[in-house]
């Protein structure tokens, strides 16, 4: 039997107010140098009096080296916020050689309790495999409480399992890729879990919320299990990426992530206009203009992103182009 490393976080601490006691959490851990990757919003809302902060502006390879000097002799580094506060503290515990702590405030994505990064170097994103936080601490209060659409994000994030899986089995079947049948089913029970959750998701009840975030955390596991990616990200994420690639910078990925799935679901042949009744649902957009784009630039993003990652797909199965994509947006209605 071939040697095998799975990472996982040590402990993920669901606890009301735990945020507000960080300092001391942190200290009954056993660290008494935090550094905090913070935004503006978090650095004035969250951030423990007196803790030294190190800002996060942008989810860049430049930023996330940026931070990884500006930690000091810190003995752990604290992600507070997003995808990208938590990015970074995983590149920068990574750089420096010091324990990582997720601390979300919005339940947006499924980057918190991960092994994977993801910023963008010089325009284009930028995946890797680092080791997942340490901890992660969850205040249900602070998540349920977050603005509507970082919910929809993660919902929209979870949703993309649908078709994530699909792509793996695609691989599987057309180029003798593993398919690890394990990490498969435990990503798929997610989709299943939020779906049958979305009115409480949609309310940001406390049931609700918790259900997402476990959903959140499990798909962080299962790429853990794997040591990629693979069984959470497929065709509907290498369409979010084309999108940030094309916008410049990286935007609501778990939204554009709901709508790429829509995209990926019809290119495999599955109910694709299930997908969009569940994302209607929870105020999910599931039109380029509700992503804030032109109906051009979608086009431009669904032929362009297949050459983005070296990830076989649909995409490739199909070898989708501008005429393709065209034709799946009008048939979805996404433009």
């Amino acid at each position: 039997m071939n040697f095998r490393e799975i990472d996982l976080p040590s402990r993920v601490v669901l606890k009301p107010g735990i945020i507000g006691q960080l300092h001391d959490v942190l200290a009954d851990l056993g660290y008494d140098r935090p550094a905090y990757i913070v935004d503006k919003y978090t650095e004035e809302h969250f951030l423990p009096e007196g803790g030294e902060a190190c800002r996060a502006p942008e989810a860049t390879i430049s930023v996330a080296e940026s931070a990884a000097s500006c930690v000091g002799d810190a003995d752990v580094v604290v992600g507070i916020g997003g995808g990208k506060n938590i990015d970074i503290a995983k590149y920068v515990g990574w750089k420096r050689g010091i324990p990582v702590v997720s601390v979300p405030t919005i339940p947006s994505h499924d980057g918190l309790a991960s092994p994977m990064i993801s910023l963008s170097d010089s325009g284009k994103p930028y995946s890797q495999y680092f080791r997942p936080p340490h901890y992660v601490l969850v205040d249900p209060d602070v998540l349920c409480s977050a603005p509507d659409r970082f919910v929809q994000a993660g919902f929209g994030d979870v949703i993309g399992k649908y078709t994530s899986v699909y792509d793996w089995w695609i691989a599987h079947v057309d180029r003798g890729e593993y398919f690890g049948r394990y990490s498969a089913s435990l990503a798929y029970l997610t989709f299943r879990h939020v779906v049958r959750a979305r009115r409480q998701i949609a309310r940001k009840t406390p049931e609700g919320i918790n259900v997402l975030m476990e959903a959140l955390v499990t798909n962080g596991i299962v790429m853990g299990i794997q040591h990629s990616s693979r069984p959470a990200s497929g065709s509907e994420h290498l369409i979010s990426h084309a999108l940030d690639y094309l916008r410049g910078k990286k935007w609501m990925h778990g939204l554009q992530v709901g709508v790429g799935t829509i995209v990926a679901a019809y290119f495999q042949g599955r109910d694709w206009e299930r997908i969009r009744k569940f994302l209607e649902g929870v105020g999910a957009p599931t039109t380029a203009e509700g992503l804030g784009i032109s109906d051009e630039m979608m086009v431009r993003a669904v032929a362009i992103a297949k050459t983005l990652r070296d990830r076989y797909t649909i995409l490739h199965r199909l070898d989708v182009d501008e005429h393709l994509a065209r034709q799946a947006l009008r048939a979805t209605e996404v433009i």
